[in-house]
């Protein structure tokens, strides 16, 4: 599918968005397919492979990662960095990944690349094509978190799901992959990842709200006086839509359920909260209650428990059998308590043997501070229950201080970073600015600029109200680790209202918002 800055406009416009969606390409976009003489070659945008990210603290190990861009490796120009919403645009190109073992869960975050209205008239479907001899899941998750689609064969050697038309204001998502039958994996089996556009059959289902809508920003843009009998109506329309909205994804669930063999079928009588209670706390769910959770359970809650599981369990006894392996013993270690900063710097106390506080702390240090920290965002309630901006101000913040302390030995002060008028990073140490400013084709060091922007951008917006810091804090008792949540020392419900932008009036101020609450 070919990119266009806008596919048409003028006469043509009704005609072109009735037969394909409106597609603007974002800067990165422009500069992949922008040559040294600066001439725009379109063609450099077919059948290109992003490169799934593994190489920065936030992997795609989590559904909360706050990076969402992939590298593109041109020969000729060196990487570029494309977001996975490109694939939509594109039906040529592909995602490139691997599971690096049978337990490993990649994410991918997207969003619909199109204006709400178009939802309308199309729908998106998304592939998987995997290794020979492997069946893997691939499942969708809306905004909000709630399971809306599982991939199923489509008879050509693949798997396929369709993304919902249950409304036209829901476009961000993310996949999930993961091994579905439990059989060993190799990280040199790849699987791709692609989208296709088609006809909405069912666009029926979302007339009223895209009429409604219609009628009011006609209304509003001419300054009729009544303006606000068509936002009520159009508000009224949305209230309906939600409410049709849980009625499709608990009809969904149930067709799923049902198309479960019967011995998968749960047939207990354990409420779902106490299904993930039971998860959370590293108890064994047979085979029917794990299918009841993946279908009916909300992506964040199944993350908290999974992430509280293996905290518990399988890394509470790995980092023991380490020391065992050094001759310190499980009592040893009883009544630690561990502390990562922001900058990674691990301390810790509770160990009366000062001998083996140091040899614990240069493990933790050297092998498992960054996992350790993976943990605690997932599980810790004051991160895992900001909203979007606010939490990846935080992790960027994590992740930076990490990054900078790593490449130039000391901790550097964020408030003292800039913006300068060509685009870098002014205020940073000579070797750091080398690393951020002039190195290209490295996806780390493009994630780090990334991160820096937003950084110097929050704190601009956030003003007196301080960084969102935190430190990661861990105790371990009774055999195992848990987490001890530290929350912030700044005010996060002050500091999420100055970054998320408010209606300052007009025809959005009180328009109706969705109950739900958001996830992604």
């Amino acid at each position: 599918m070919e990119i266009n800055t806008a596919n048409n406009t003028g006469s043509e416009w009704g005609a072109a968005f009735s037969k394909r969606p409106i597609f603007f390409m974002s800067r990165k976009e422009m500069d992949a397919c922008v040559d040294a003489n600066g001439i725009i070659h379109k063609s450099k945008l077919k059948n290109v492979e992003l490169r799934e990210d593994t190489c920065t603290l936030s992997s795609n190990d989590s559904f909360r990662r706050p990076n969402t861009t992939y590298e593109v490796y041109d020969k000729d120009k060196g990487s570029v960095f494309l977001d996975l919403n490109f694939l939509i645009k594109d039906e040529t190109s592909s995602l490139k990944g691997s599971l690096s073992d049978e337990k490993d869960v990649d994410f991918y975050n997207f969003t619909i690349p199109f204006p709400n209205f178009q939802r309308n008239y199309f729908s998106v479907e998304a592939y998987i094509d995997m290794p020979e001899g492997c069946d893997y899941d691939l499942t969708l998750y809306d905004r909000y978190g709630n399971q809306v689609g599982k991939a199923e064969w489509d008879g050509e050697g693949r798997k396929k799901l369709t993304v919902p038309n249950w409304d036209i204001d829901t476009n961000e998502y993310c996949l999930k992959v993961e091994n579905g039958n439990g059989e060993e994996v190799s990280p040199d089996d790849f699987y791709r990842i692609s989208f296709h556009i088609t006809e909405n059959k069912e666009h029926e289902k979302t007339d009223a709200v895209r009429e409604a809508y219609g009628n009011l920003y006609s209304a509003f843009n001419r300054k009729d006086e009544n303006w606000r009998d068509y936002l009520d109506a159009y508000n009224a329309v949305l209230r309906e839509t939600e409410q049709n909205y849980r009625k499709e994804m608990e009809q969904l669930h149930q067709k799923q359920f049902d198309s479960l063999p019967e011995e998968k079928k749960y047939k207990g009588e354990r409420t779902m909260w106490e299904l993930l209670q039971d998860l959370a706390e590293g108890k064994e769910l047979s085979e029917t209650e794990r299918e009841y959770v993946k279908i009916f359970a909300n992506l964040k809650d199944t993350e908290k428990a999974q992430q509280r599981a293996e905290l518990k369990n399988g890394f509470s006894d790995a980092f023991v059998k380490e020391l065992e392996g050094m001759g310190i013993s499980r009592e040893d270690i009883e009544g630690m308590q561990i502390r990562i900063g922001s900058n990674g710097t691990v301390t810790m106390d509770g160990i009366e043997d000062e001998t083996v506080q140091e040899q614990v702390q240069k493990l933790v240090e050297k092998k498992y501070s960054d996992k350790m920290y993976q943990y605690y965002i997932g599980i810790a309630d004051s991160v895992g229950n900001l909203p979007y901006n606010a939490y990846q101000y935080a992790t960027d913040i994590q992740e930076v201080r990490r990054y900078l302390k790593g490449v130039t030995g000391t901790d550097i002060s964020l408030e003292d970073l800039y913006m300068m008028p060509d685009g870098k990073i002014g205020g940073l140490p000579k070797k750091a600015d080398n690393l951020i400013n002039h190195t290209k084709s490295n996806v780390k060091t493009e994630r780090m600029r990334e991160a820096l922007r937003n950084i110097i951008g929050n704190i601009r917006i956030s003003g007196d109200l301080g960084i969102p810091d935190f430190t990661s804090q861990f105790r371990f008792e009774d055999g195992a680790f848990s987490v001890v949540d530290s929350g912030f020392a700044v005010n996060m419900g002050a500091l999420d209202d100055r970054l998320t932008p408010s209606s300052s009036g007009g025809m959005y101020a009180d328009m109706y918002k969705y109950q739900f609450r958001k996830v992604l």
